[in-house]
C-alpha cells in the first residue's frame, strides 16, 4: 500500500491508515484544512498506519508548529515501534510527544 487515508474516529480524534511516506504526504497535507480545524488539542490516531518514513514525520513536526502558532497542542496516540524509534533517534522527542 502507497497511501494514505484519514477520517475523524468516534472520538473526535483524526485517524490515519495505510503509510505515511515521501509518497503520500502531499496528498494528506492538501487536505489539512480539513483535519486542523478546531480550537482544542488535535489528537492523531496512528493505531492504522503501517508505515511512516522521515517526511511523515516531518509532517507532525509541521503540523506541531501550525498548532502552537493557534495555541493548540498536537496529541500522538498509538505510535508504532518504528515512529517511537525515528523520533528517539533524530532527536525530537522533546517536540512530538506521544501518549
Amino acid at each position: 500500500m502507497s497511501d494514505c487515508a484519514w477520517q475523524l474516529n468516534e472520538s473526535g480524534h483524526v485517524a490515519f491508515n495505510g503509510v505515511l511516506t515521501r509518497a503520500s504526504v502531499p496528498d494528506i497535507w492538501k487536505q489539512r484544512k480539513q483535519w486542523l480545524q478546531g480550537e482544542q488539542a488535535l489528537t492523531f490516531d496512528l493505531q492504522q498506519l503501517e508505515k511512516i518514513d522521515s517526511a511523515g514525520v516531518a509532517m507532525l513536526l509541521e503540523v506541531k508548529r501550525e498548532l502552537r502558532t493557534q495555541q493548540r497542542d498536537l496529541v500522538i496516540k498509538n505510535a508504532n515501534q518504528q515512529l517511537t524509534a525515528m523520533i528517539r533517534v533524530s532527536g525530537v522527542d522533546t517536540l512530538l510527544e506521544l501518549a
